[in-house]
């Protein structure tokens, strides 16, 4: 059975819990992004995929697929324009030494950052993130935008479904003709039925005396050792090792 982003989210079960999660994040990132010491990508790497592991199991490494699809033909073009000494000569093909070094060092540092990122995605839902965010004190236009596009899209994806669900089994993509006819209807109707629902939503609000400040829930802060201990081995391979 096929499992969303969101049901992977719901099911985690993190070892650093509320809005500690967002802000270990934040700091793992600017330690990795701040260095060219590989100790600290290969540390970044390590700690964080053990605690996607750790919250998600498999779920992580079918999440790393979809990037890695794109990061790994980019490092080989890399290697390939990159001027240099010649190691690996095919046709008109060669890797250079320099070519070959940029790119491990830049698929290090990607490697590092997709890790401490994918631990956030797959954990993380987005009221919770805009959660942690208004801790930090987001101006509310910024909490409200980002709410409402998440609740958005949502609405906007369950529609689609079903309009497309409803078109196949009518027979609407069966030929080429259909397809472009169904999905021009298709589009029409999710638009037309978008702006009601903006504005039904809009009505909604204000009926309920909206002031401009959404409603975010509060999340418990845990696992305070186990972010220690995380950005301290990022510290240690950065300043010690």
């Amino acid at each position: 059975m096929h499992r969303t982003l969101e049901d992977v989210q719901v099911d985690a079960t993190p070892a650093v819990e509320g809005p500690l999660r967002v802000y270990v994040v934040l700091a793992a990132l600017v330690l990795t992004a701040t260095t060219t010491r590989t100790a600290v990508y290969v540390a970044a790497f390590a700690t964080f995929a053990l605690l996607s592991v750790h919250a998600v199991g498999r779920a992580y490494v079918a999440f790393l697929g979809y990037p890695l699809s794109f990061l790994v033909p980019s490092l080989l073009l890399v290697a390939l324009v990159t001027p240099g000494d010649p190691v690996v000569e095919l046709w008109i093909l060669a890797l250079s030494d320099r070519g070959l070094d940029l790119a491990a060092t830049t698929g290090l540092r990607a490697m590092a950052s997709l890790s401490v990122l994918s631990f956030l995605a797959l954990t993380t839902t987005v009221p919770q993130l805009v959660a942690a965010l208004d801790d930090l004190h987001l101006p509310d236009p910024v909490v409200e935008l980002l709410l409402l596009v998440y609740r958005g899209i949502q609405v906007l994806v369950g529609q689609a479904t079903r309009r497309h669900t409803a078109a196949r089994l009518r027979g609407g993509f069966d030929s080429r003709r259909n397809l472009f006819r169904t999905t021009k209807l298709v589009a029409a109707s999710l638009l037309v039925s978008s702006v009601d629902r903006a504005e039904a939503f809009e009505t909604a609000m204000n009926a309920r005396n909206y002031a401009g400040r959404m409603p975010v829930p509060d999340y418990e802060s845990g696992g305070y050792a186990v972010a220690g201990v995380a950005l301290s081995v990022l510290v240690a391979a950065r300043w010690v090792v």
